[in-house]
């Protein structure tokens, strides 16, 4: 089906390019923050085993797992506050124009933890801007932000004490004085992996706790494939109706075609 916009593009619904990493409980199945991987278990109880291949009459099983540590999430503000802000609240829109950019992080010493790191600053933000048609972007409420290289590897990865790249403190300013509403990322965190538990990305782009921002989202541990060029499309955030400051997401990208 065709879906039509004001300008008379449209986006062809039966062709959504999936950028989130499916859940499994495989023991390479990306994670983050030394959690281990998801487990999917049935439930066994007296006589009954919510398994058929058990000799189960179905399949009934639990699933333990942590959605800030295993595979693509969205998360909302609730994440830092002090107040119990769900995402099942807060995201109330679903649909978004969305800048892809692709970006290499770089090595830059860090002075508070005396290392290298490597980090997305907001001069790789601008240039891959500048590949783009500017006035576009502007239109564009959500960034999605794929790392190079693109290594099929972010699917199976456990970044868990490997310190993965960051934003820098001037990159997230400028994510939100572009006006960005929900910002994606192939990295488990916009935020270094050990900070001292500043969290100063997350903290600038919600404002917090200053002037909290409810309806913005950050969502990380997402796959952007080769075959999506930098550019604009159309994105579609779906989550769970989870009363949780993050939710396992999945994440449909489309691409806007003219007549």
């Amino acid at each position: 089906m065709k879906l039509y916009f004001s300008d008379n593009s449209y986006i062809e619904t039966t062709k959504g390019i999936d950028l989130s990493i499916p859940l499994s409980a495989d023991a390479d199945s990306v994670r983050a923050w030394y959690c281990e991987p998801v487990k999917i278990e049935p439930v066994i109880n007296g006589n009954f085993i919510g398994d058929v291949n058990q000799g189960g009459s179905v399949n009934f099983r639990n699933v333990f797992l942590n959605p800030h540590g295993n595979g693509t999430h969205t998360e909302c503000v609730g994440h830092i506050s002090k107040e119990n802000f769900t995402l099942n609240q807060c995201l109330k829109e679903f649909h978004f124009h969305a800048a892809v950019f692709s970006v290499k992080p770089e090595k830059s010493w860090n002075d508070t933890f005396q290392t290298d790191d490597f980090v997305i600053s907001k001069d790789n933000l601008q240039a891959a801007a500048n590949e783009l048609d500017a006035e576009k972007v502007k239109l564009c409420k959500a960034l999605i932000i794929r790392t190079l290289p693109n290594e099929v590897d972010k699917k199976h990865h456990n970044y868990s004490n490997t310190n993965p790249p960051y934003l820098t403190k001037d990159a997230i300013e400028h994510i939100v004085n572009m006006g960005i509403d929900h910002l994606i990322m192939d990295l488990p965190s916009v935020d270094r992996e050990v900070d001292n538990g500043v969290l100063m990305a997350h903290h600038l782009f919600w404002n917090y706790p200053s002037n909290p921002q409810l309806h913005k989202t950050i969502t990380e541990m997402a796959y952007v494939p080769d075959e999506v060029s930098d550019g604009i499309y159309f994105l579609n955030i779906q989550i769970t109706s989870l009363e949780n400051d993050a939710s396992p997401s999945k994440l449909m990208l489309f691409r806007i075609e003219l007549n």
